[in-house]
């Protein structure tokens, strides 16, 4: 199994920054969608069933909601609240707004430019809430419901803010999370909400050849943890881990230096809460001899980068279907790019023709009492066929554009029917995109995938190409230089 060069696509470990495992002593690793991966759609409707339970035994909300359905196609991470209007957002990797929907009414180019024109968000402002987690997908969904169900028969939700609706589904999800309600019905049937991988204990031995250090960080509390280990790597799953930190409060992890409940100092050291700097001294080890996995893109991936020179990989689960859905449009893809090349040639030869046309039409009403009748017919055949050339051009150019926009909308919602792509916004990466590229040294669908490669394996970063590079004369050059090294 351990060759990278011969790994299936949707198994492979993707490369942002060169990393050399044999420089790493010690691996880290998350919890939930690291370690435990979650069935889907069953836990994030368990979630939203039991928040909107909540929301009606508690705060008083309509009976009716406890008949809706989940839809599990709606959202993908990497959305935005936009929590005064009520909208769900998808931006580019600029934070541009590039798609806007209000419940499930998807705003129309006008609407949205009306609302976000030339508006770059600031992530930082209470208005604002991205959705970086997989355990965020249903909050995400129960609020384009309510807002839909609201609006339709409340006028309250048509207020200046929907701030009060944003902040009961908050309240709800946080604490179905919090009060054990999702943990008590998962301790009860693990089989039908966590993937109980054959594969884990090969690789977590795996990641400990050369004789690395393992250790646990998570969120996650003491009894939960322990019984999800147990139920994956059965009850002596300490003997994996050099260390268990539960309870961590990522990211206040990363940044704070908070002491260790300290549960248990036998050979794995078990605490609570603690810091980046106790955790390296206990197992010492330091900076970037340490790679850490997780599925947090701000909790895991940017607080750790921002802190601590560790070394990354992100575990996103849904890039297995990604790639599985990209090799299925790949031909609808050429189509695409075939067709934007016969685009922009039609336009260019669209633009001639009328700048050619418009040429004619001033010379023969500057120049008219100077012209014979016979250069009169001369210009005026010319204009004929320059705008019956002109027609055909636009005509073709209306089909081009009508098959693209076809396309495009095919691809898109082979990803997903109302946000598409999970790593791009249409020609532009998506700010998912760009947080993985950023924060994330390397990426992958799954951490066994490390199965597949050397423990010592040096992942390189493919060869990076600016839009210049790019071009024809120099394509076939960049593309021979990358065989060349692939060869060696």
């Amino acid at each position: 199994m351990e060759n990278g060069t011969k790994t299936p696509i949707e198994k492979r470990i993707f490369t942002n920054r060169n990393l050399k495992l044999k420089t790493i002593k010690a691996v880290g690793f998350d919890l939930d969608y690291t370690l435990a991966n979650y069935r889907s759609p069953e836990i994030e409707k368990l979630t939203f069933v039991k928040a909107l339970e909540k929301l009606v035994s508690q705060k008083h909300y309509p009976k009716k909601l406890l008949d809706f359905e989940y839809e599990e196609n709606f959202a993908i991470r990497g959305l935005i609240f936009d929590i005064k209007h009520g909208n769900i957002l998808k931006t580019n990797k600029f934070r541009y707004v590039k798609r806007v929907y209000h419940g499930f009414h998807k705003y129309s180019k006008k609407e949205r430019k009306q609302l976000y024109t030339n508006k770059k968000l600031d992530l930082s402002s209470e208005d604002y809430r991205a959705v970086d987690t997989l355990f965020e997908i249903p909050e995400t969904y129960i609020f384009a419901k309510l807002i839909d169900f609201f609006d339709k028969s409340s006028p309250k939700s048509q207020s200046s803010s929907y701030k009060w609706l944003y902040d009961d589904i908050r309240w709800a999800v946080d604490l179905v999370h919090r009060d054990g309600t999702l943990k008590t019905i998962i301790r009860q049937n693990p089989e039908k909400y966590i993937v109980k991988n054959e594969l884990l204990p090969m690789a977590l031995n795996h990641f400990r050849k050369n004789g690395r250090k393992l250790f646990i960080v998570t969120n996650s509390g003491f009894k939960y943890t322990t019984f999800v280990l147990e139920f994956l790597l059965g009850e002596n799953f300490r003997d994996y881990f050099d260390a268990i930190i539960y309870s961590s409060s990522k990211p206040n992890f990363f940044t704070h230096k908070d002491p260790f409940k300290i549960i248990e100092e036998d050979r794995c050291f078990e605490a609570e809460k603690g810091n980046i700097y106790l955790l390296e001294n206990k197992l010492g080890v330091h900076g970037d001899s340490i790679l850490y996995v997780g599925d947090h893109i701000y909790g895991d991936m940017l607080k750790t980068k921002q802190a601590s020179a560790w070394r990354t990989m992100m575990i996103i689960p849904e890039l297995d279907e990604h790639i599985m859905i990209k090799q299925k449009v790949k031909e609808d893809f050429k189509k695409l790019i075939k067709l934007f090349d016969i685009k922009n040639n039609t336009n260019r030869k669209l633009e001639n023709t009328i700048e050619e046309l418009n040429k004619l039409i001033r010379e023969k009403e500057d120049e008219f009492e100077n012209l014979s009748i016979e250069n009169i017919k001369q210009i005026d055949s010319k204009i004929q066929k320059l705008t019956m050339s002109q027609n055909k051009l636009n005509l073709k150019l209306t089909e081009v554009l009508t098959n693209i926009r076809s396309l495009e909308e095919n691809i898109d919602k082979s990803y997903n029917p109302y946000f598409g792509d999970l790593f791009k916004e249409q020609n532009e990466l998506s700010l998912f995109g760009d947080q993985v590229l950023d924060f994330a040294c390397t990426y992958t669908s799954d951490l066994t995938n490390i199965l597949y490669y050397s423990p010592t394996e040096y992942f390189h970063t493919p060869v990076q190409l600016m839009p210049h590079d790019k071009e024809p004369e120099f394509l076939d050059i960049e593309i021979s230089e990358i065989n060349e090294i692939n060869e060696t």
